[in-house]
């Protein structure tokens, strides 16, 4: 870290020395990217105050330029980097990425500022950011390019790929639009288990917590089955983790469990939940001390209950 640190310094150093002989009748394309490049090492050094005023320059310069004299990596990375240092500091960073969704498109792996796996990873942090400031209905065109750029078929990009769709479905979610959110996770979960199946997903938490939501959005527009039935593989996987040791947390898989159960107790499946409970309970013997006490109610309102001392 101490070296990273060191590197940035000097860095900036060379960046100061740059802006200033440049804002003493440079050219003001130069300035510009100067100002970029600047307040970029600023916002890494969590120097956010200048590197905002940086970039707003930047953005002053490129709107007296004019949009076609103007790179589209650089009038993107002025806006995204704005965007995500205002929503950094609580503010509302819907503006900065609307302008920057103008040109999002014209991206390439040629582009000033940017390569295609740092176009991905751009798109990703918009799309993140949008969400959590509740404008889900802004991501369309983030979306839109980080799939594109992420289609190279290596592991990197399908598991990009596979974040992405599930963004996509959270935005979905979050505009009330269920079925193009399991539209959305169902794409997630055939990447995911393409992935899983060769051996290459990164984290195979992502891919449960896929089949989970869609499970969710299932329910609500009555798929009580297919919902039952993602949980299920859901626990299949986090069952075979907790086998091969590789399930640090146990709670994930207990807390499923339980859901499963409730699931299958709304279809008056009491026998099948009764295992899932029981299974609860195995895995958290030595997790917790003293009394479990579980409670699950039946479609009819009646209740399986169960309790065991640790």
């Amino acid at each position: 870290m101490e070296r990273a640190d060191t590197h940035l310094e000097a860095t900036l150093q060379e960046l100061n020395d740059r802006v200033y002989a440049l804002e003493n009748g440079g050219d003001p394309s130069e300035l510009m990217e100067a100002y970029v490049n600047r307040g970029s090492v600023l916002a890494m050094m969590e120097y956010r105050t200048s590197a905002m005023e940086d970039l707003e320059s930047a953005a002053e310069i490129a709107s007296s330029l004019g949009e076609d004299a103007v790179d589209a990596g650089t009038f993107v990375k002025i806006y995204t980097t704005l965007a995500s240092l205002q929503f950094d500091q609580g503010g509302d960073p819907v503006e900065e990425y609307a302008v920057a969704a103008e040109r999002v498109a014209e991206l390439r792996d040629t582009s000033l500022h940017f390569d295609r796996r740092s176009i991905v990873r751009m798109c990703i942090a918009a799309c993140e950011n949008l969400i959590d400031s509740e404008h889900s209905e802004d991501c369309g065109p983030f979306l839109d390019r980080g799939l594109s750029a992420a289609s190279g078929g290596d592991p990197w990009s399908e598991n990009r790929r596979m974040d992405l769709q599930c963004l996509a479905a959270e935005a979905a979610d979050s505009l009330n639009d269920p079925k193009e959110c399991i539209r959305w996770y169902t794409e997630a979960v055939e990447t995911g288990s393409r992935l899983i199946e060769n051996g290459t997903l990164e984290d195979p938490e992502s891919l449960v917590m896929a089949l989970v939501m869609r499970a969710g959005a299932e329910a609500d527009i009555g798929l009580e089955e297919l919902g039952v039935t993602d949980l299920t593989v859901a626990v299949q996987i986090l069952e075979g983790m907790l086998e091969m040791h590789g399930l640090p947390d146990k709670d994930p898989l207990i807390s499923l469990h339980h859901d499963l159960a409730g699931a299958l107790m709304k279809l008056g499946r009491v026998e099948e939940a009764e295992k899932h409970l029981i299974r609860a309970m195995e895995i958290g013997v030595g997790e917790y001390a003293g009394e479990v006490d579980i409670e699950v109610h039946g479609p009819d309102g009646s209740n399986f209950r169960s309790d065991m001392e640790r």
